[in-house]
């Protein structure tokens, strides 16, 4: 599948920054901060591929996530979070790919993580809204890395789901 191939190469670009700036990042098993809180913005194909890792996982797995996502709100908490642990890691979309990373997603705007406000992912160089170290030069905003698929839109996971 192409997308597939495509997400292999963007997973060794990913690898590469999270490597150069591990410095900055406290990403570490078990931390679920950048699951617990936010809107998850996804595009068709991203929720295709997700779906395919949640028919693979186990009957007593799924109904977790069907239960989590009946009581799903916009804001909340990711359904596929159990026990502070993604069951669909290998398929998350693009959003939870690039979390943990600083970038730029235009001339003039540094997108930080969510984390950073716990103290976490570059919680060291960023104050008042201002990063002190050169962030990604690589916007990975989920449309601009998806430009060369053929998606139809992006909606927060909530209204997919519901």
């Amino acid at each position: 599948m192409e997308y597939e191939a495509f997400l292999e190469e963007l997973d060794k670009r990913l690898a590469a920054y999270f490597n150069e700036y591990k410095e900055y990042i406290c990403c570490e098993v078990g931390c679920s901060y950048c699951c617990e809180k936010g809107d998850y913005p996804l595009s068709d194909i991203e929720l295709q591929y997700l779906m395919k890792g949640y028919i693979l996982l186990d009957n007593a797995v799924k109904q977790a996530v069907r239960n989590n996502i009946k009581n799903m709100k916009k804001g909340g908490v990711c359904p596929f979070l159990l026990n502070n642990k993604c069951s669909v890691y290998a398929f998350r979309p693009i959003i939870c790919r690039v979390h943990g990373l600083a970038y730029l997603c235009n001339k003039n705007t540094v997108k930080v993580p969510y984390c950073v406000n716990y103290g976490k992912n570059y919680a060291k160089v960023y104050a008042n809204g201002e990063i002190e170290i050169n962030p990604i030069k690589e916007n990975l905003d989920t449309g601009f890395v998806l430009s060369k698929f053929n998606y139809n839109e992006i909606r927060n996971l909530c209204d997919w789901l519901r």
